[in-house]
C-alpha cells in the first residue's frame, strides 16, 4: 500500500498497462488519497510479465486479491468517514456549546509569548463591551482585570507554568463599569501531554459580591447612622493598640453622650430622636480626620477613636471643636433642639492597653463630666475609681429620684398550687431614669443600702404597696395579700415598727393583708436582735416571710423562735427542679420543713407548668413566677387579676 500519490503516478507511468496485471484503485478518504496496487505475481516482476504468458490460475487468484483487499479498505475507509462524522459532531456540539455558554470562556497560545489570547466566546463580549477583534492577539493580562491586585501575580505565574489557577478579581468594562469575576484557569494538553492552550473561564459575580459587602456592612455599622458599631469599633481598637505597641504611638478613646437626650424622644417620639441622631453623626464625623474612627455605641452614646492623639492642645481642640458643634441648634421638621453632650477621655498606653480598660474608664471620664455639670470634657485620671465613680453618680440619681417620683411599684401575682387561685402579689420597686431608662434594682439597691437611702425608699414603697391593695378592695377585685421587702437597714431603724402601723392606719389596709418579706441570710445573721422588732410586727397582726430560703445557714432553732408564716423557696432551687436531683430533694426538704412547723410554702421562679405540677405534688402551697405573669405595673395587674380570677374560678368548678 502506497500513500504518496506522486510516487504510484511514477510507477504507473513506467509500467507496460499491455502486459502487466495491475489494477489500481484511488480513493479519496479523509483529505488524503489512497491508492492500491496489487498483482497476482511479486511486484518486482510486474512490468516483465506478459499477460497472455500467465497462467488463469494466478489471474484469478489476483483478482481475489484485489477484491478482498479492497473490501478491506472500503470497510476501513467508511470506519474513518464515520469517526471523521462523529468527530465533527462532537466539535460542533462542543463549538455551539462555547457559543452558548453565559460564562466568558477564553482560550490564549502558550506555546507563543505572553500567552496571547486566540479566541473569546459571545458571553466574554457580553460581560466585558470588548468585541473579538480586540482582544484576539493580546496577551493574557488583558483578561486578568484591573492592574495591582495581589491575585494577579499567582494567575500570571499559573499561566507561565502552564496550571490551575483560581481567583476573585476586580475588573472593568469597556464603558468603564466596574464589575466582579470569578477566573477559573485550566491548561490544555496536546498528543504529546505538553501545555499548548489555556482555557479561562470567567463567571460575572458582581452580585454576589455586592450582597457579601452589604451583609459585612451591615455588621460591622449601625443601621440607623450608618457610623461604626460596637463590632467595628473594637476591631479598630485591637488594630490601633497593636500598632501603638509595634510602633510606640499613642491614642485617645473618646466617650460622648448626650445630654438630655430622652427629652426628645419623650416629647417628640422616637422618629424625631432618631433624625437628631443622625444629624449629631454627621457633626461627629465632620470633626475627626479620616484616619479616626467614630461609632454608634447605642441609643446617644457615641464613641470616637483618635489615632496619633497624645493628651495635649490638638486633642484637646479637637474635643472642644465637638462641644461646640453639638451645641449648635438642630431643627426636625418644625421643631429645634439644643442639646448638649458630656466627653470622657481615656489614652493609650497611659491609662490601659486593653479595648473594655480604655473603653470603661472614658465611660467613667464622661460621668464625670456629667456629674461636673454637662456639656463638659474629663479625661480619666487613677484617682477616679470605677466603684466610687458609680456609686456616687447612682447616689446623686437617687436623691432626685426620690423627690421627682421615678419609683415605680410592679407587683408579680402569687397563686395557690392547688386551684390556681390568685391568692397575693409581691412588690417589687423599679426606677425609671430620665436619660438611662428603667435601671435595674441589682444595680441601685446596694448603693442605696450603703447610704442608708434605702430607709426613705423602702418606706416609700411600703405606704405606696398598702395604698395599691386597698384600692384594689374598694375597685371590687378579690382580697389579695401584697407582700414587701424589708432591708436590714429599715430594720435596724428605730420606728419601723411604727412606720408599718402608720402605712396600715393611713392606706386603710387590713393588717392581715400585707406580708413583710425579709431574707434568710439577714435574719440569721441578726437573729437576736431581729426577733423582738419580729415579735413587735407580728403584734401588729401583719404576716412574715423568710425570703430566698435554702440559700443560707439557717439555725432550726432560731427557725422555730421566729414568729413566721411563711418560707419562700429561692427560684434557683426551682429553675432546676426538673433536672437536678439535689435541687429537687431541696425543694422537698423545704417543704416538709415549713409544713412541720405549720408554715406554708411558696416556691417562686415557676416558669413552666411542668414546674407547677411537680410542686404540687411536693405539696407546695404556693406559687410565683412567669408562668403564671411576669411583674406588672399596677394598671396591668388589675386587669390580669380580672381575667385570671375569672379563669382560676370556671377551672375551679
Amino acid at each position: 500500500m502506497i500513500r504518496n500519490p506522486a510516487e504510484t503516478d511514477r510507477r504507473l507511468a513506467g509500467a507496460d498497462h499491455r502486459h502487466a496485471l495491475t489494477i489500481a484503485l484511488i480513493y479519496a478518504a479523509i483529505g488524503s488519497a489512497w491508492i492500491l496496487a496489487t498483482s497476482g505475481i511479486p511486484v518486482l516482476l510486474l512490468q516483465q510479465v506478459k499477460f497472455a504468458d500467465l497462467p488463469w490460475d494466478q489471474a484469478g487468484s489476483g483478482g481475489l486479491v484485489i477484491f478482498a483487499s479492497s473490501w478491506m479498505l472500503y470497510l476501513l475507509i467508511k470506519e474513518k468517514l464515520e469517526q471523521a462524522r462523529q468527530s465533527a459532531t462532537q466539535l460542533r456540539l462542543r463549538d455551539r456549546a462555547l457559543e452558548a455558554s453565559t460564562n466568558a470562556i477564553v482560550i490564549t497560545d502558550h506555546a507563543a509569548e505572553e500567552n496571547p489570547v486566540v479566541y473569546v466566546n459571545p458571553a466574554f463580549e457580553r460581560i466585558t463591551g470588548y468585541r473579538s477583534d480586540e482582544i484576539v492577539g493580546q496577551g493574557c493580562q488583558t483578561i486578568l482585570g484591573d492592574e495591582g491586585q495581589p491575585a494577579q501575580a499567582a494567575l500570571l505565574a499559573a499561566f507561565r507554568e502552564g496550571r490551575e489557577g483560581r481567583a476573585l478579581l476586580h475588573s472593568v468594562r469597556k464603558d468603564g463599569s466596574p464589575f466582579w469575576m470569578e477566573l477559573h484557569l485550566a491548561p490544555v494538553l496536546d498528543e504529546f501531554g505538553r501545555v499548548s492552550h489555556h482555557v479561562a473561564v470567567q463567571n460575572d459575580v458582581t452580585e454576589n459580591v455586592r450582597y457579601q459587602q452589604e451583609l459585612e456592612y451591615q455588621a460591622n455599622h449601625d443601621t440607623l447612622t450608618g457610623l461604626a458599631n460596637r463590632n467595628l469599633l473594637r476591631d479598630r481598637l485591637d488594630q490601633a493598640i497593636a500598632y501603638g505597641r509595634r510602633d510606640r504611638r499613642t491614642m485617645a478613646v473618646a466617650f460622648i453622650d448626650l445630654d438630655n437626650f430622652k427629652f426628645v424622644n419623650d416629647s417628640q417620639g422616637h422618629p424625631a430622636g432618631d433624625a437628631l441622631l443622625k444629624q449629631v453623626a454627621g457633626r461627629l464625623a465632620g470633626c475627626i480626620r479620616a484616619s479616626d474612627t467614630v461609632a454608634r455605641m447605642g441609643g446617644d452614646e457615641f464613641v470616637l477613636l483618635l489615632f496619633d492623639q497624645p493628651e495635649g492642645p490638638s486633642l484637646a481642640t479637637t474635643l472642644d471643636r465637638i462641644l461646640t458643634e453639638i451645641a449648635q441648634p438642630y431643627r426636625v421638621g418644625a421643631h429645634e433642639f439644643n442639646l448638649s453632650c458630656s466627653i470622657g477621655c481615656a489614652l493609650f498606653p497611659e491609662h490601659g492597653e486593653a479595648v473594655e480598660t480604655l473603653l470603661q474608664r472614658a465611660d467613667i471620664a464622661m460621668y464625670n463630666a456629667k456629674e461636673s455639670g454637662k456639656n463638659a470634657v474629663r479625661t480619666y485620671s487613677n484617682e477616679l475609681d470605677q466603684r466610687f465613680v458609680r456609686r456616687v453618680e447612682i447616689e446623686t440619681d437617687l436623691r432626685a429620684a426620690l423627690d421627682q417620683g421615678q419609683f415605680f411599684i410592679c407587683y408579680q401575682p402569687q397563686v395557690s398550687a392547688a386551684g390556681h387561685r390568685l391568692i397575693g402579689v409581691e412588690a417589687l420597686l423599679r426606677w425609671r431614669h430620665p436619660q438611662r431608662g428603667v435601671i435595674s434594682p441589682a444595680h441601685f439597691i446596694p448603693v442605696a443600702e450603703e447610704t442608708g437611702m434605702i430607709v426613705a425608699i423602702g418606706d416609700w414603697v411600703l405606704r405606696q404597696a398598702c395604698a395599691d391593695a386597698m384600692a384594689w378592695g374598694r375597685d371590687g377585685l378579690p382580697p389579695m395579700r401584697v407582700a414587701v421587702n424589708l432591708s436590714a437597714r429599715q430594720f435596724l431603724k428605730k420606728d419601723l415598727v411604727q412606720s408599718v402601723a402608720d402605712a396600715l392606719a393611713h392606706s386603710g389596709l387590713p393588717p392581715g393583708l400585707l406580708e413583710l418579706e425579709l431574707t434568710e441570710s439577714l435574719l440569721m445573721h441578726n437573729a437576736e436582735l431581729f426577733i423582738a422588732t419580729l415579735r413587735d410586727l407580728k403584734a401588729l397582726g401583719v404576716e412574715l416571710a423568710v425570703d430566698d430560703f435554702g440559700t443560707g445557714y439557717s439555725s432550726l432553732s432560731y427557725l422555730k423562735r421566729f414568729p413566721v408564716d411563711r418560707l419562700k423557696i429561692d427560684q434557683s432551687f426551682v429553675r432546676e427542679l426538673m433536672t437536678d436531683t439535689d435541687s429537687a430533694a431541696i425543694c422537698q426538704a423545704v417543704i416538709t420543713l415549713g409544713h412541720s412547723l405549720g408554715l406554708q410554702v411558696i416556691a417562686e421562679g415557676v416558669e413552666s407548668g411542668e414546674q407547677a405540677e411537680c410542686l404540687l405534688g411536693l405539696t407546695c402551697d404556693e406559687l410565683q413566677g412567669y408562668h403564671f405573669s411576669k411583674p406588672v405595673p399596677d394598671i396591668e395587674l388589675r386587669a390580669f387579676a380580672r381575667t385570671y380570677e375569672g379563669v382560676a374560678t370556671a377551672k375551679a368548678i
